[in-house]
């Protein structure tokens, strides 16, 4: 793989047709952060490319085992990407299996990389029928694309140019080693889900979910939790969903509705019971640093790193998110990918996931 950074997107296109050239380059994966720069001239330059591209825009990078908050991380792939585009993705009449090709495994592709509108509203459903088409015999990561602005827009990047409200599933024959780990620990519940709208929690144990969930808040955090700012104090207790001999799954919660519901990064059914975590600096980063060791980086000669890490993090850890990245570097090895809203991967176990809050780790020998 070869791997570089370009500060503005007009470099960002030279880097991209200079790598694409090389004889030895079969496809291209672009991480952004470069919100501002999606004119026509980057959408021809897609659409022109010779090799199969993928990618996304991203509220921050990492590059190399540092973060970055604009320009654009270049990757070109030495093993050609088989890169499927899957729309509509908030259409809840949308079939999505009609768009997976099923032969993919048995024509040699081990992982999937999977980037989805961050906004869509069916994330949850597409990955359903993502590890229904292809169950265990794909290893997957990936993630939520956009920026926090919390509107969708255009945050995708195939060879048809930039395209939203969709998915994007690259595979390559790469085997990947993955590693997943969030730290979060629970402080009140369970509740039960008593109704629930897709990502929208309207009630809990049958009180209006926000009232349940800021009386909980308000007797652990710092500051009064409010509607005004209420993703500033809610970003330090995400709810978890219980799973059997495994971490919780973590749903962010980010927007309070006007009928007192909270809209969340993923879904959260009717019927589950979810527990209201906390996190603390050391626990995050120790998490970060078991889903990289879960991937045997540093017993084996990687090419790569790829590192799909959640914004919310960041916003939580601060100054303190360089220690978790000084956590997943591995001497002599790269480390790139992008700081998401919300992460997708199989946890070990074998199912598929749509995370929030959590650290997605994938080592690759050969890319």
């Amino acid at each position: 793989m070869r791997i570089s950074y370009a500060e503005t997107m007009d470099v960002a296109k030279d880097e991209g047709k200079r790598i694409a050239s090389a004889p030895d380059i079969e496809g291209l994966a672009l991480f952004t952060a470069s919100v501002d720069s999606f004119d026509s001239s980057f959408e021809a330059f897609l659409r022109n490319l010779d090799v199969p591209v993928f990618g996304g825009l991203f509220p921050e990078l990492i590059y190399r085992g540092e973060k970055k908050e604009s320009g654009t991380v270049v990757c070109g792939l030495t093993t050609p990407p088989d890169v499927t585009t899957v729309p509509e993705l908030s259409d809840p009449t949308q079939e999505y299996t009609n768009y997976l090709h099923p032969d993919l495994p048995v024509e040699g592709y081990e992982t999937a990389f999977v980037f989805v509108d961050a906004y869509a509203t069916n994330v949850e459903r597409f990955v359903e029928s993502l590890f229904r088409t292809y169950s265990v015999e794909l290893n997957y990561i990936g993630g939520g694309a956009g920026t926090l602005e919390t509107e969708q827009q255009p945050c995708l990047f195939t060879g048809d140019g930039v395209i939203e409200d969709s998915a994007v599933v690259a595979a390559v024959d790469s085997p990947l080693q993955l590693g997943v780990k969030h730290g979060w620990q629970e402080i009140a519940g369970p509740f039960r889900v008593t109704d629930a709208d897709g990502p929208t929690l309207q009630t809990l144990d049958g009180a209006p979910a926000f009232s349940v969930y800021k009386e909980t808040v308000d007797e652990h955090a710092s500051a009064e939790l409010t509607r005004d700012d209420f993703f500033e104090t809610a970003k330090e207790y995400p709810f978890g969903i219980a799973r059997i001999d495994s971490e919780q799954i973590v749903r962010d919660p980010f927007e309070v509705t006007d009928d007192d519901g909270l809209s969340c990064f993923g879904d959260v059914p009717s019927g589950e019971f979810v527990n209201i975590l906390e996190g603390q600096p050391e626990s995050l980063i120790d998490a970060a640093a078991k889903a990289k060791e879960q991937t045997g980086a540093d017993e084996a000669d990687a090419e790569a790193l790829f590192f799909f890490d959640c914004i919310s993090r960041v916003l939580y850890l601060n100054d303190e998110f360089e220690r978790e990245l000084d956590s997943v570097r591995t001497d002599g090895t790269p480390t790139v990918g992008a700081l998401t809203i919300g992460e997708i991967a199989n946890d070990g176990s074998g199912h598929l996931d749509y995370y929030n809050k959590t650290a997605v780790v994938g080592s690759v020998d050969r890319i």
